[in-house]
C-alpha cells in the first residue's frame, strides 16, 4: 500500500513538473490532422493502394505556415528611457524695497512715565558723552585709543538714530556704552 502511494505521488510530481515546464517552453504548432483513409470506411469503394490519400487542409494551417522567429532568439526591447529631469522650481520675485520705512521696533512696552524717565536719562548720557569727547585731543591718542574714539562716535550716531526711531531702550543702551568708553578715554589719555 505504501509503495503504491509513493509511486502515485512520484508520478503526480513528475507530471506537475512537466506541466510547469510547458508554461515556460515555447509551444510547438499542433500536429496536422489528416483525414482518415476513405478506403477503410465500411461500405466505401476500395481505391488502388498506389494512390495516396487526399489531404485536406484545415483553415488554421495557412496561419501556421507563416514564418516564425526562432524560439531561442528573444525579442529585443529598447532600454528604458532615463527619467526626465524636473524643471527647476520658479524663483519668487524679491519683494520691492521699502522706501524710507524704518523696521518695526521690538521692545517691551513701557508706561508713559517710564518712557519719559528713560528718554531723559538717554539724553543726559548723550550730552555727557559729547562733553567728554570735547576734552579729548585726538592727536595725543595712541592707535588703539583712536579706534575706541571712533567706536564712541559710532555709538553716539546710532543712539541718535534710535531716538529718532522712537526706540528709547536701544538708544539708552547705545548712549550708555558711548558714555562709558568716552569716560575711560578721558581718564587715561597718553
Amino acid at each position: 500500500m505504501r509503495l503504491t502511494l509513493l509511486l502515485a505521488a512520484a508520478c503526480l510530481s513528475l507530471t506537475g513538473c512537466a506541466t510547469i515546464k510547458s508554461w515556460f517552453a515555447p509551444s510547438d504548432p499542433p500536429a496536422r490532422v489528416e483525414q482518415p483513409d476513405e478506403s477503410l470506411r465500411w461500405g466505401a469503394p476500395a481505391l488502388a493502394p498506389s494512390t495516396p490519400p487526399a489531404r485536406v487542409e484545415q483553415p488554421d494551417e495557412a496561419l501556421r505556415r507563416t514564418v516564425r522567429p526562432p524560439a531561442s532568439a528573444a525579442p529585443r526591447t529598447a532600454p528604458p528611457a532615463p527619467p526626465r529631469p524636473r524643471p527647476p522650481a520658479p524663483v519668487p520675485a524679491p519683494p520691492p524695497p521699502a522706501l524710507d520705512v524704518p523696521p518695526p521696533v521690538l521692545s517691551p512696552v513701557l508706561s508713559a512715565v517710564d518712557e519719559q524717565r528713560l528718554r531723559a536719562e538717554t539724553q543726559q548720557r548723550i550730552d555727557g558723552t559729547e562733553q567728554r569727547l570735547r576734552q579729548i585731543d585726538p592727536a595725543k591718542l595712541a592707535s588703539a585709543q583712536l579706534d575706541s574714539l571712533r567706536t564712541v562716535q559710532s555709538f553716539l550716531d546710532k543712539a541718535r538714530e534710535a531716538v529718532q526711531a522712537q526706540d528709547i531702550q536701544r538708544a539708552y543702551t547705545l548712549a550708555d556704552k558711548a558714555y562709558l568708553l568716552a569716560d575711560e578715554l578721558s581718564r587715561h589719555p597718553r
